[in-house]
């Protein structure tokens, strides 16, 4: 109600003072970053009664990575950040022509929210070098995994794992154990800079990971960079015994 409030009296035209409109703009980004939280606070607390119910469907994996990247893409342009997709190509034992490689079983609405959370993660807290031009980057990796051979699975499947590499700001050794919890942040003397979230988005992103049985884990180095690896399924279950 209130972000509606605020649109409508940007949108008069007789609102003539750039103080006021100053003013509602920061009035509308506060109640969009509120609406944010609750959302995100719901989500969690549906994931955790487990009344999140996903809807399954098949989902080409790397469709959908490219609508995330495309839409991303202004950001990373805007930053002077090199944002790009790389596919590897089709494991020895798949048909070069299989459509269905990079294709799992989930809820695109929820994988669309995990991928564009990681993405839009690794562009927030990658920064130019004055000293380096150029070289500030983000790839999203996506390939088809074997399971080890010593895992007992049903029918033999396969995984997906997509990983999304930055060369941000990294994230000290000490502090990764606690990078999934709820409302952390990495040391704010660091990115005092950086618009910051509500230190939601990486529990959100373990909870939805964890919905399609896959994992996620996150290697960094300060200073250099980040890597989160999510590997997925590509069947409903898992297909464990």
């Amino acid at each position: 109600m209130i972000q509606t409030n605020v649109q409508v009296a940007l949108a008069d035209p007789d609102l003539e003072s750039p103080l006021q409109r100053r003013q509602l703009k920061v009035v509308e980004r506060l109640t969009q970053r509120l609406g944010r939280l609750v959302n995100d606070l719901l989500f969690l607390a549906r994931a955790d009664s487990g009344m999140l119910q996903l809807e399954w469907q098949t989902v080409p994996l790397d469709a959908l990575l490219m609508e995330v990247i495309e839409e991303q893409q202004s950001v990373a342009v805007d930053k002077g950040i090199a944002l790009s997709l790389h596919i590897v190509g089709n494991p020895a034992n798949v048909p070069a022509l299989s459509e269905d490689v990079f294709t799992l079983q989930g809820d695109w609405n929820q994988l669309a929210r995990l991928f564009t959370n990681l993405v839009s993660n690794a562009l927030q807290y990658t920064t130019i070098a004055t000293d380096k031009p150029g070289e500030a980057s983000v790839q999203v990796e996506l390939q088809q995994l074997e399971y080890p051979s010593n895992l007992k699975v049903r029918n033999r499947q396969s995984l997906l794992q997509v990983q999304v590499q930055d060369t941000g700001i990294g994230i000290a050794e000490s502090t990764l154990p606690q990078i999934f919890e709820r409302f952390y942040r990495v040391d704010p003397a660091r990115t005092h800079n950086l618009e910051t979230g509500s230190g939601l988005g990486l529990a959100i992103a373990k909870a939805i990971v964890e919905n399609h049985h896959g994992q996620i884990e996150i290697q960094s180095i300060l200073h250099q960079g980040t890597t989160v690896s999510v590997t997925l399924p590509t069947s409903e279950l898992g297909g464990r015994c």
